[in-house]
């Protein structure tokens, strides 16, 4: 059997179509609990309560009747937000990474924008936090629902110091938000199997397609 025939056959089509169900898997996992992609060790793993997914509703609402349809400031608009726990956080343990996921239903046809920013409390009460990204979807459609991933930027303490995450939500636009689950990671991530192919996966586009065009060529 020659590789055009095997092209043809319908073992090909069984291990693309097993491939594909993989990567689907892979892609609309839950957050994960053990090490890898977002770090070494878990420290915290909550899932906001309903009441709190209420609050966030209802913050929204009223960001409409007060700003008019206009987005909320990042910088100095109020804030609906997630405090864990007082932590230690460690040279030896950093980096630490802060990973929210958000289910939500698309109102309308078109961009679903939310929001968010997420940092650490300090002892002194000041908190520093960043704007989150990966949390919005282009180009859905009306009544799909969708699961969004942030990872915040990694932190490191340079000494021993007692700190307290803190998750902010901002603003939602066209969002009706479902759920909201926040992770909090130690140490250093580990790559797995769709890191690697993606960062080589221009390349094995190319190569794909070159071995396609061949094979047509002697069909």
């Amino acid at each position: 059997m020659n590789f055009a025939s095997l092209l043809r056959g319908r073992w090909l089509r069984i291990v693309l179509a097993a491939l594909l169900a993989f990567v689907a898997f892979e892609a609309s996992a839950q957050l994960p609990t053990k090490p890898g992609k977002y770090g070494k060790t878990l420290i915290a793993d909550v899932v906001l309560p309903p009441s709190q997914i209420d609050k966030i509703a209802n913050f929204v609402d009223a960001l409409r009747a007060v700003n008019h349809g206009a987005q909320n400031s990042v910088i100095s608009g109020d804030t609906v937000d997630w405090v864990g726990d007082s932590m230690v956080g460690t040279p030896g343990a950093s980096p630490y990474t802060i990973v929210v996921q958000v289910d939500a239903t698309a109102k309308d046809a078109g961009n679903v924008v939310t929001t968010w920013k997420s940092g650490w409390r300090l002892d002194n009460g000041v908190t520093k936090a960043t704007p989150m990204t990966g949390l919005s979807e282009m180009d859905a459609k009306a009544g799909q629902r969708l699961t969004m991933t942030g990872v915040a930027a990694a932190s490191r303490f340079d000494s021993d110091k007692s700190v307290t995450p803190v998750v902010s939500f901002i603003d939602a636009q066209n969002a009706r938000i479902e759920r909201v689950q926040v992770q909090v990671w130690s140490g250093m991530p580990r790559a797995g199997f769709l890191d690697y192919f993606g960062a080589f996966r221009f390349l094995l586009l190319g190569v794909v397609m070159l071995v396609v065009a061949l094979v047509l060529r002697r069909l």
